[in-house]
C-alpha cells in the first residue's frame, strides 16, 4: 500500500468516525447537553450551544473529508476536536468523575471504568494525526 492509498484510507476512516458520532447527538440534543454537563468543564451558558453546534461541526468535517474539500482545515478541525475530546475524558477521570463519554450515544449512565474510552479516543487521535501526516505526503489529486 502506497502513501496515497494510506492517506485515502485514514482520511475516509476518520470521516466515517465523525459521521458515526454526529447523528444521535443531532437527534437528541437534550441528552447530549446532559452528557456535556456531566463533564463539569463548560459553564452552564455554553452547554446547550455546544450540544446544538458540535454534532453539526462533526458532520460538516466528515463531509469535507469525504468530498476532499478544504482538506487541511478539515483535518485540523478533526484533530482539534479529538484532542479536546480526549482531554475532557482524561480531565474527568483525574477529577474522579465517572461518566459515559457521550461520543456515539447520549443520555448515558456512569461507565464504571473510563479506561476504555480514554484508550479508544487515544486511538482515534492517532488515526487523525496519521491522516493529517499522510495527507501532507499524498499527491494533490488524492
Amino acid at each position: 500500500m502506497n502513501t496515497a492509498s494510506l492517506a485515502r484510507t485514514t482520511r475516509i476512516a476518520l470521516a466515517l468516525l465523525f459521521l458515526a458520532a454526529a447523528p444521535n447527538k443531532i437527534i437528541s440534543p437534550a441528552d447530549f447537553a446532559a452528557d456535556i454537563g456531566y463533564y463539569l468543564i463548560l459553564p452552564d451558558a455554553l452547554i446547550n450551544f455546544t450540544a446544538l453546534t458540535l454534532p453539526w461541526l462533526e458532520l460538516v468535517v466528515a463531509a469535507l473529508l469525504l468530498c476532499r474539500v478544504w482538506m487541511k482545515p478539515a483535518l485540523f478541525l478533526a484533530n482539534a476536536m479529538l484532542v479536546v475530546f480526549l482531554g475532557a475524558l482524561v480531565s474527568a477521570r483525574l477529577r474522579g468523575i465517572d461518566l459515559s463519554c457521550g461520543c456515539f450515544t447520549s443520555g448515558g449512565v456512569p461507565a464504571g471504568d473510563m479506561t476504555w474510552y480514554i484508550v479508544r479516543d487515544g486511538l482515534f487521535l492517532a488515526l487523525g494525526l496519521a491522516a493529517a501526516l499522510l495527507q501532507r505526503g499524498a499527491p494533490e489529486g488524492d
